[in-house]
C-alpha cells in the first residue's frame, strides 16, 4: 500500500517538474522570438540602407553625367577629343554602377526594381546618351540652341528614370526607425537638389553656348528651377532633427549655402539677367559647366555624410539587437537549465528522502502502536494517513519528552530536599563561564548550618533529615524560582542570584538567618532542638573559582563570628 503510495508521489512529481519547465518554456520562447525577429528587422533594414546608397550614387552618377555631355556638346574644336574621351570613360563608370546596383537589388529582394533598371532606365539612359551623340556629331553648321537644349532635356529624363528606381527602394523599405525615416526622406531630397542644382545651369546652357536670347521657355524653367532648389533646400534643413545637427552636418550645411546657394544660384541669375539686358553672356557654355559642377559636390558631400550616418546608426541598431538577443539565448537557457537541475536536485536531496521518511513515519507509527492498534478479533490496522502516522508518532515522543524531564530532573535534583545537586550546579557554572558578563553580576551565598555533626550526633539522622529540610524550606521561601538553589554537600547550601547589589543580597541572607533560627523542630521527648546557619555572600567576580573563594572567605567571617552571622566575603 505505502509502495504504490509512493510511486503516485513520485508521478505527481514529474507532472509538476514538467509543469514547471513548459512553462518558462512559454516565457522563454516568445521572448527569444522577439529577439530574433527585432534583430532580423534591423539586419534587413541595414542590408536596405546598403541598397540606398548604392541606388543614390546611381543617381547621382546619372545625374552628373550631364555635365560631360554638356561639355562634349558646348566644347570647341581644339577641346573636343579631351572632352569626348572625358564623357566615355564616365560613361564607362556609370554602366558598371548600373551592373553592381541591379545585382545588389536582386540579391536584397527588390526584384521589381531591379527589373526596372533593365527594362526603363537602361533604355531611357541609352536614348538620351543617342541624342548627345548625335548632338555632338552634327556639323557645327548645323548645330542650334533648339537642338543642344533638346539632348539636355533627354539626359533629364535619364535621372528621372533614376529617382523612380531611387523612390521605390524608399517605399518598398520597411524601416521602422523614425530617426532612419527621417535620413531616407533626406536622401531622397538631397537626389533631387542635387538634380535640380544642375538644371539651373543646364536651362541656360544651350542658349549661353550658342550666345542667344533666352526664350520665354528656358527662362521660366530655369526660375521654377531656382525655386525649387531654394524650397528643397529649406526643406532639408527643417526636417533635420536638432539632435542630428552634428558639427559636420552643420559644417557641410553652410559649405552648401556659402558655396552653391550664395554663388551657384548669382552665377546663374546673372546670366539670365545678361539675356534680358541683350548684352554678352559673361560666361561660355564649357565655362558655366565648369564653374557649376564643383558647387554641386557639396550637395553630395552632404548626401554621403548622411548615408554613412544612417549606415552606422542601422549597424549600431544591429549590434544591439544582436546582443540582446544573444543574452535572451543565455539566459533562457540558464533558466531552464538551472531549472531543470534544481528539479532533479530536489527529487534527489530533498522529495526522495521526504518519501522514505513518509515510509519510516508509517512504519514507527505501526510499530509503536502495535498493541493499541489491535482490534478484538486480533486483527493490526493501518494508520489511516500520513498525518495520523504523524499524531501518533507526536504522542510517541511526548511520552517519551516527559520521560526524559523526569529523569533529568531526578539526575539533577537533590532526594531529600528537592533543590539542584552538584550535577545541576556544574551545568550552571559551564552557563556562567560562556558568558562572564553574568558571571560578573552574579551573587554567590554560601550556607553552613551549625554545629550540625552535634545535632545527628546527639538526635539522630531523622531529626538531622529534618533540621536540612527545613532549612530547605527556609531558602525556597526567601528567593525567587529564577534564582537557583544547590545542595552542595550534607549540611552545606549555596544559592546563586543574578543581578543583585550587595545591600540586597545581604538584607536576603539575614532574613534567611532569622526564619532558620526561628524553626522549631522538636525530639522524640517534644523538646525544642535549636539550630542555626552561618552565610557568606560575595558577588561577581572573574570566574567561579574566585567568586567561590570569596563567598567561602565570608563563611569562614561568619563562623569566626560566633557563628549564626552574615559575612560579606
Amino acid at each position: 500500500m505505502h509502495s504504490l503510495r509512493s510511486e503516485h508521489m513520485s508521478k505527481r512529481l514529474y507532472w509538476a517538474m514538467s509543469i514547471i519547465i513548459l512553462c518558462l518554456l512559454l516565457i522563454c520562447i516568445p521572448l527569444i522570438v522577439s529577439s530574433s525577429q527585432k534583430f532580423q528587422h534591423s539586419v534587413k533594414t541595414y542590408n536596405e540602407i546598403k541598397v540606398l546608397e548604392h541606388v543614390a550614387d546611381l543617381a547621382n552618377k546619372i545625374s552628373r553625367e550631364r555635365a560631360p555631355a554638356n561639355k562634349i556638346m558646348s566644347s570647341s574644336i581644339e577641346d573636343f577629343e579631351k572632352h569626348r574621351k572625358e564623357l566615355a570613360d564616365y560613361r564607362r563608370g556609370v554602366d558598371q554602377q548600373l551592373e553592381q546596383t541591379q545585382l545588389i537589388l536582386k540579391n536584397a529582394g527588390f526584384n521589381t526594381l531591379s527589373a526596372q533598371i533593365s527594362h526603363t532606365l537602361i533604355p531611357t539612359l541609352a536614348h538620351a546618351r543617342q541624342d548627345v551623340d548625335v548632338y555632338a556629331a552634327l556639323p557645327r553648321t548645323e548645330r542650334s540652341a533648339e537642338k543642344l537644349d533638346q539632348s539636355i532635356l533627354s539626359m533629364f529624363e535619364a535621372w528621372q528614370s533614376s529617382r523612380q528606381v531611387l523612390k521605390g527602394v524608399v517605399i518598398e523599405s520597411e524601416i521602422p526607425s523614425t530617426k532612419l525615416s527621417n535620413f531616407v526622406s533626406q536622401i531622397l531630397l538631397l537626389s533631387d537638389l542635387r538634380d535640380q542644382a544642375g538644371r539651373v545651369a543646364s536651362n541656360v546652357m544651350a542658349h549661353v553656348t550658342f550666345g542667344t536670347v533666352l526664350p520665354e521657355t528656358n527662362l521660366t524653367r530655369s526660375l521654377q528651377t531656382q525655386h525649387q532648389v531654394l524650397y528643397l533646400w529649406d526643406l532639408i534643413e527643417t526636417i533635420q532633427p536638432i539632435q542630428d545637427k552634428t558639427p559636420e552636418f552643420i559644417q557641410l550645411h553652410d559649405e552648401i549655402k556659402t558655396q552653391f546657394i550664395d554663388q551657384g544660384l548669382p552665377l546663374v541669375s546673372g546670366l539670365i539677367e545678361d539675356s534680358l539686358q541683350h548684352r554678352p553672356y559673361r560666361l561660355t557654355g564649357t565655362q558655366l559647366t565648369e564653374a557649376m559642377v564643383d558647387k554641386f559636390a557639396t550637395v553630395i558631400d552632404l548626401q554621403t555624410y548622411l548615408l554613412e550616418y544612417s549606415h552606422d546608426l542601422a549597424y549600431q541598431d544591429v549590434q544591439k539587437n544582436l546582443k540582446d538577443l544573444l543574452w535572451t539565448v543565455i539566459i533562457s537557457l540558464i533558466s531552464l537549465t538551472m531549472a531543470i537541475v534544481t528539479m532533479f536536485s530536489a527529487r534527489r536531496s530533498l522529495f526522495l528522502p521526504l518519501i522514505t521518511a513518509r515510509e519510516m513515519l508509517f512504519d514507527l507509527s505501526e510499530s509503536t502502536d502495535r498493541n493499541k492498534s489491535v482490534n478484538p478479533q486480533g486483527v493490526r490496522e493501518n494508520p489511516d494517513s500520513l498525518f495520523a502516522a504523524i499524531q501518533k508518532l507526536e504522542h510517541s515522543l511526548q511520552q517519551r519528552d516527559a520521560l526524559e524531564f523526569r529523569l533529568k530532573n531526578i539526575a539533577h535534583s537533590d532526594s531529600l530536599t528537592g533543590l539542584s545537586n552538584r550535577f545541576a550546579l556544574e551545568e550552571y557554572i559551564r552557563f556562567l563561564e560562556g558568558h562572564p558578563s553574568k558571571l560578573s553580576k552574579t551573587c554567590l551565598m554560601m550556607i553552613d548550618i551549625d554545629h550540625f555533626k552535634q545535632v545527628n550526633d546527639q538526635h539522630g539522622h531523622i531529626i538531622g533529615d529534618h533540621v536540612i529540610q527545613s532549612v530547605a524550606d527556609c531558602l525556597k521561601s526567601n528567593v525567587r524560582t529564577s534564582d537557583m538553589i544547590v545542595r552542595y554537600g550534607g549540611d552545606e547550601f549555596l544559592i546563586l542570584i543574578e543581578n543583585i547589589d550587595m545591600n540586597n543580597a545581604l538584607t536576603i541572607a539575614h532574613k534567611i538567618r532569622k526564619e532558620v533560627k526561628a524553626e522549631t523542630i522538636l525530639d522524640a521527648d517534644g523538646q525544642h532542638i535549636p539550630f542555626s546557619v552561618s552565610i557568606g555572600v560575595a558577588i561577581g567576580a572573574e570566574s567561579w573559582v574566585r567568586l567561590f573563594e570569596a563567598a567561602d572567605e565570608g563563611l569562614f567571617k561568619a563562623k569566626a563570628k560566633g557563628r549564626n552571622a552574615v559575612a560579606e566575603g
